[in-house]
């Protein structure tokens, strides 16, 4: 932010992250950390940005918006969520409403909205649950493998353990955009290897071929 500078009109760049779990499409969730402190206009103008690069990225014209609660109701929620949710729905976004933490993994919505301090906690929630799985996953192949005397990779290759582990890898997106700078930036994990890095590469290059950042000045401008 302090080497590209903000967009005219984007008060506060947010973090969005990919989240992969349930096919067909992934989820859009943003702001995965970027603003800890947020104001009901804030967290509008996170759910332009997830419709904008979710439409250029994943070519869904028009994403489900969902606002992350602990209930569906209009009136659930603190003040936030409360004064977001009346916000929202005189967009002409596509907003669905609330959503709950257990309706984020069923795909009731292709961007969910928050706050950075719940969504970075949502997100390294889900990781770290991935990661557990994953470990999980290859710990019962072994298992398997060598009682029924099958090579793991055939075993895998024949339960679907390989898609499962795709989805529940954070490497295979690599990276977090961040939205609302002058430029395209993708934000890494600070663990990140080879394969994640390679992806968020891939990423980077998609935002740039879509011109991601111009849009967005575009758009703040109308």
């Amino acid at each position: 932010m302090l080497n590209l500078g903000k967009i005219e009109g984007i008060p506060r760049p947010a973090i969005g992250s990919f989240i992969n779990i349930t096919p067909p499409s992934p989820l859009f969730l943003i702001d995965a950390g970027a603003n800890v402190d947020c104001r009901p206009e804030h967290l509008v103008l996170f759910a332009h940005l997830g419709h904008l690069y979710v439409s250029q990225i994943i070519g869904i014209s028009s994403p489900r918006i969902g606002l992350l609660s602990n209930g569906e109701e209009e009136t659930k929620g603190n003040k936030l969520i409360v004064e977001s949710h009346k916000l929202l729905k005189k967009t002409k976004l596509n907003f669905i409403g609330n959503i709950e933490g257990q309706d984020i993994l069923k795909g009731a919505a292709e961007v969910i909205v928050t706050d950075g301090f719940t969504g970075n906690i949502t997100l390294k929630t889900i990781e770290g649950i991935s990661d557990t799985w994953l470990y999980s996953l290859s710990q019962a192949g072994q298992v398997f493998a060598k009682v029924y005397s099958i090579p793991l990779r055939v075993l895998r290759r024949d339960i679907g353990m390989g898609s499962w582990s795709k989805r529940l890898d954070y490497r295979e997106y690599g990276g977090a955009c961040l939205l609302g700078v002058k430029g395209n930036v993708i934000i890494a994990h600070g663990r990140s290897q080879a394969k994640a890095i390679k992806n968020a590469i891939g990423l980077a290059k998609q935002t740039a071929e879509r011109s991601i950042s111009h849009i967005i000045e575009q758009e703040s401008h109308d």
